[in-house]
């Protein structure tokens, strides 16, 4: 998947090619041996899992806050209409700070739960998003997290042109659609499939069922795993960068992915296939966004 670097189209093709074959492969191996492949590798006491469960899904809440960002500075030093520029800026502004929260909720949720993990002698990767810190504490750690981000984010932007600026803005929306249909098609997915997760299966393991079972909505959110799909989603921060930092940013957010989803299966939050699908599928929705970005926005 291209995420902005600028491959020939023959070269896409194979890139394409190459990469469904991988994903019928890897999903066909899963198909039979997702059950054995999670009893091998789950350690519900790893700190790499916890940690990549607590912090891992930054890419969606970053993506949203940084285009929110730019669209505050498009609005006050672009080329932006006086009628527009008001509502823009405080669009941009609430989105950069909505999304911030949403991101210190989720990663101060799993942070109490791990920390309560250790108190209480259990299993450190046992952890959910419900935060039980005071709201003080969480608002404190918000409003700190979103100064630093919009510092960060403002000085990378005082220096950019205004055809630069116009040229962000655009970005920002096809990154900010792309964070949005990916978000949307798996949290459907989710409800459809109703795949229990490794840990919440029995002794028995008698609720387990293959990726290919549509078992309708039930409360299990298993398969296609949100964590990988967030973490896939860092690629789209290669569309933000210089040419000359591109490759590795795609790069970059090929291996996080990666990364984040062997975690998911080692603290058994999920089965191979759910990442394995997820990966892919988000790939895909980000190749398919990459090639309207090259068709409406110059120097994509």
């Amino acid at each position: 998947m291209t995420g902005g670097i600028d491959l020939s189209e023959e070269n896409q093709k194979k890139l394409f090619g190459i990469s469904a074959i991988i994903c019928i492969i890897l999903l066909t191996i899963a198909y039979f041996g997702d059950l054995a492949i999670s009893n091998t590798l789950i350690n519900y006491h790893s700190w790499v899992g916890t940690f990549c469960q607590t912090f891992g899904e930054f890419p969606v809440y970053l993506i949203f806050a940084l285009c929110g960002q730019i669209a505050m500075t498009y609005a006050w030093r672009g080329d932006c209409e006086k009628l527009l520029a008001g509502p823009l800026f405080v669009g941009g502004l609430a989105l950069s700070l909505w999304q911030s929260k949403q991101y210190v909720n989720e990663f101060l949720g799993y942070l109490y739960s791990a920390q309560t993990n250790l108190k209480n002698g259990t299993a450190i990767a046992m952890a959910n998003s419900d935060s039980g810190y005071a709201g003080s504490t969480i608002i404190m750690v918000w409003l700190l997290f979103f100064v630093i981000f919009t510092l960060l984010v403002q000085w990378w932007l005082k220096n950019k042109t205004t055809k630069q600026l116009t040229r962000y803005m655009k970005i920002a929306i096809l990154a900010s659609l792309t964070v949005w249909f990916a978000l949307e098609v798996n949290l459907t997915l989710k409800d459809l499939w109703g795949r229990y997760r490794p840990y919440e299966l029995t002794s028995g393991n008698h609720e387990f069922t293959n990726w290919l079972t549509i078992n309708g909505v039930n409360g299990h959110k298993s398969f296609p795993s949100g964590h990988t799909m967030a973490a896939t989603l860092c690629i789209v921060f290669s569309w933000f960068v210089s040419n000359n930092k591109r490759k590795s940013f795609f790069i970059g957010g090929i291996v996080y992915g990666v990364v984040i989803a062997i975690s998911r299966v080692i603290v058994g939050a999920h089965f191979f296939s759910d990442v394995t699908f997820s990966f892919f599928l988000t790939a895909l929705i980000i190749f398919i966004m990459n090639g309207l970005g090259k068709k409406l926005i110059e120097d994509f």
